[in-house]
């Protein structure tokens, strides 16, 4: 056995540990806080890379909720596509780069004119403006392992949330912001190889605030029909792809129509 083979099962080992520890936190951060519908489920693809592009709502429900059921649904584990910039210790940055290591999900910084407007880089976050480039760099890198692997990763296009212990541009649980038309250049770059197909897979995330003695949530997560494109697609056809992946999202979003509501009534 070769040192390479025998460095790749060790590190699907501390993986599979990993995710037994996020499986865990899940379920019982889930069963306390959201009661959750799931729509779409049978348009998710079985096998093959698939690159779930999703509405960010709740920092932290958004991605505990498409860890469990992709999981479900796909049986394999999935990858988020992070960002770490609102890290604010030294020990708060390290505990969360080893966190990504281990589960393989790729991490950048947020260098948005909102970011910089809100001075995270001039002594509150615990990175430096500098170290923006080398981290997508190699982020990139991991993304298009992941999928060049076959696996799934979630990316989130708006980079912001609208529940979020920290600042977020949205102004209300109902604002969307634009998506940032990168994944499709990952879905790209990925099927350069001449091998790799990624499904592109429009998911949205409706929330609703439920009254009782504890904070909790009714969300649906919605899946959508999977989309591709070709791996020297033109500029143009990139933009109009991601255009309407974002439309696709943003319906999938929508709250449900209570019983005996017309259409567009909010509960």
């Amino acid at each position: 056995m070769t040192a390479a083979v025998t460095a790749t099962q060790t590190a699907r080992s501390v993986e599979a540990i990993a995710y037994r520890a996020i499986d865990l936190y899940t379920r019982r951060t889930l069963a306390r806080e959201v009661e959750l519908r799931v729509e779409g489920g049978e348009r998710l693809p079985r096998a093959g890379a698939t690159l779930i592009v999703a509405h960010h709502y709740h920092h932290l429900h958004d991605g505990l909720i498409l860890l469990r059921e992709l999981r479900r649904a796909q049986r394999r584990p999935a990858h988020i596509f992070v960002a770490l910039d609102w890290t604010r210790t030294a020990l708060q940055r390290r505990g969360m780069e080893l966190a990504c290591r281990l589960a393989r999900w790729p991490a950048i910084l947020r260098t948005d004119d909102f970011a910089l407007r809100q001075g995270v880089y001039d002594g509150i976050s615990a990175y430096q403006l500098r170290e923006a480039p080398a981290m997508l760099r190699a982020a990139t890198r991991m993304s298009l392992e992941l999928l060049r692997a076959g696996e799934t990763l979630v990316i989130f296009p708006e980079a912001y949330p609208s529940v979020d212990p920290f600042p977020t541009p949205k102004a209300d649980g109902r604002a969307f912001l634009p998506f940032e038309p990168g994944f499709v250049k990952l879905a790209q770059l990925a099927e350069r190889d001449e091998a790799t197909q990624v499904s592109i897979v429009p998911t949205g995330l409706a929330y609703q605030r439920l009254l009782g003695e504890r904070p909790r949530w009714r969300v649906t997560l919605r899946f959508g029909e999977a989309a591709s494109i070709a791996p020297r697609a033109s500029h143009a056809e990139a933009l109009a792809l991601a255009a309407q992946i974002e439309r696709a999202a943003r319906a999938l979003s929508a709250l449900p129509t209570p019983a005996g509501a017309a259409p567009g009534e909010r509960a």
